[in-house]
C-alpha cells in the first residue's frame, strides 16, 4: 500500500517540521504541508490533497499571529469583533483577544474538514485528530462535562467544579464569604493562558492571584512567567477578564511535592495506552514548561505504583475520548496517591526534550497511523 500524509498547520512553529522530518526518517516522503493561510484562502485545497491512503494530521496555530487573525474572522457570527475591528489589532505583543470567537471560528474550519474527510472516506483516509473530540478537549467545560458522565467507571478524580459567574463582582457575592482556593481557568485557552489559581482568605481579607496573564491597560497577555498578584485592583481586572472571556472553575486539588517543589505528571497517551510520562515541578501552583519550570523523568521520583496510577487515570481518559490516536493528558496525584485529570490536551505531543532522538513520540505515532490505515 502507497501511504500518503497530510499535515495542516503553522510552518512558523516547530510542530509540522518536526513530525515531517520523522516522517523522512522512516523513509515516508509522500508529504503534503498545507498551511492554515491557505485554507482561509480556500478550502478546497484541502480536498485536492486527499488522495487514496492518506494519514491526516492537523496541528494548532503556533507563532503565526495572522493566523489567529483568520480564526477570528471566520468566527465573527458569533462574535464580538466585526472584520473591521479584527484588521485593526496589533499582535505584535501575543495580546489574547476573543478567545470564544477564536475557538468559533476554528469549530467552523474544523468542522468543514470533517465533512469533506467524509465526503471522501472512500479513499481510505485516516485522521489522526477525531475533530469532534479535538473539539471537546479544547474546551475545558465540555472536556470536564464528558468526563463527569464516566467518572465511575474508569480509575481517575476530577476536581470539584464550581459555577462559574459573569464578572468578579457576581464571583465575590458567591464565594466571597468563605476561604477557598481554586483554579479559574479560561474556557478556550491552552497551556498557561487565561489559567489563574486563586486564593481568597476572609480572616486576613486577603486575595491572592498566581498567573502567568498580564495586562496593560485594556490589553491582555501572556507571558513566560508566573506572577504573584495580591493588589486589589489588579485581582478584580485579571478575573473579570477570564469570566468575561468564558471560564472554568474548579478547586484546586493540593499535589504532591518533591524535593521541596509541586509536581504534576503529562502522560501521553496513545492507542489507548501511556506511552510516555513527563513530570513538570514548579514552586507555584502552575507547572507548565514553557514558563521556564522544571522537567524531570518521571520514574526518577515516582515509584512504579504511582507511575501506574497515572498511567491507569490518563488511560481511562481515553477511554473515554476513544476515536483519537492520541492525547497529553494531565495528571495531579495527591500525598494520598488519588490521580485528578486537570487538563486533556489534543495536540500534547510535542516534548521537545525528545525532539531528534530515537524516543520521540511521533515514531510511535506513525507506526500505529500505519497499522490502522492498513487494517492491521
Amino acid at each position: 500500500m502507497n501511504i500518503n500524509f497530510l499535515l495542516v498547520g503553522d510552518l512558523s512553529g516547530r510542530r509540522i517540521q518536526t513530525f515531517a522530518n520523522c516522517l523522512r526518517k522512516l523513509n515516508y516522503n509522500n508529504i503534503t504541508i498545507i498551511t492554515w493561510t491557505e485554507i482561509f484562502k480556500d478550502i478546497s485545497v484541502f480536498e485536492e490533497n486527499l488522495k487514496p491512503n492518506t494519514i491526516i494530521k492537523i496541528e494548532p496555530p503556533e507563532k503565526d499571529m495572522e493566523i489567529y487573525r483568520g480564526f477570528l474572522k471566520h468566527g465573527i457570527e458569533k462574535g464580538k469583533l466585526s472584520e473591521r475591528d479584527i484588521d485593526k489589532i496589533d499582535f505584535s505583543d501575543f495580546k489574547i483577544i476573543a478567545p470564544d470567537q477564536w475557538y468559533y471560528g476554528f469549530t467552523k474550519i474544523m468542522e468543514q474538514l470533517d465533512k469533506l474527510c467524509i465526503k471522501n472516506k472512500f479513499k481510505n483516509l485516516y485522521l489522526m485528530n477525531n475533530i469532534a473530540e479535538m473539539l471537546v478537549m479544547m474546551d475545558k467545560k465540555q472536556t470536564y462535562e464528558v468526563l463527569e458522565k464516566k467518572l465511575d467507571n474508569e480509575k481517575f478524580y476530577l476536581p470539584q467544579k464550581l459555577y462559574s459567574p459573569k464578572n468578579y463582582d457576581e464571583f465575590k457575592s458567591l464565594y466571597g464569604n468563605k476561604s477557598m482556593k481554586v483554579f479559574i481557568k479560561l474556557r478556550y485557552g491552552s497551556g498557561s493562558t487565561g489559567v489563574l489559581g486563586y486564593a481568597n482568605n476572609i480572616k486576613l481579607q486577603d486575595e491572592l492571584v498566581y498567573t502567568s496573564l498580564n495586562n496593560n491597560s485594556n490589553n491582555f497577555y501572556s507571558n513566560y512567567k508566573v506572577n504573584r498578584f495580591t493588589e486589589k485592583t489588579k485581582v478584580k481586572e485579571l478575573i473579570n477578564w477570564v469570566l468575561e472571556n468564558g471560564a472554568h472553575i474548579e478547586s484546586w486539588i493540593p499535589k504532591d511535592k518533591y524535593n521541596g517543589k509541586a509536581f504534576d505528571t503529562r502522560s501521553f497517551v496513545i492507542n489507548k495506552k501511556s506511552a510516555y510520562l513527563l513530570t513538570r515541578m514548579s514552586k507555584s501552583p502552575i507547572t507548565n514548561l514553557h514558563l521556564k519550570n522544571q522537567r524531570a523523568n518521571s520514574v526518577e521520583i515516582m515509584t512504579e505504583e504511582n507511575l501506574e496510577i497515572i498511567r491507569n487515570a490518563s488511560e481511562g481518559v481515553m477511554n473515554i475520548f476513544n476515536k483519537s490516536l492520541y492525547a497529553g493528558i494531565d495528571v495531579v496525584t495527591t500525598s494520598r496517591n488519588k490521580p485528578y485529570i486537570i487538563d486533556v490536551n489534543p495536540f500534547g505531543d510535542l516534548f521537545h526534550n525528545l525532539i531528534g532522538i530515537d524516543k520521540n513520540v511521533h515514531f510511535l505515532e506513525i507506526k500505529k497511523a500505519i497499522e490502522i490505515i492498513r487494517g492491521e
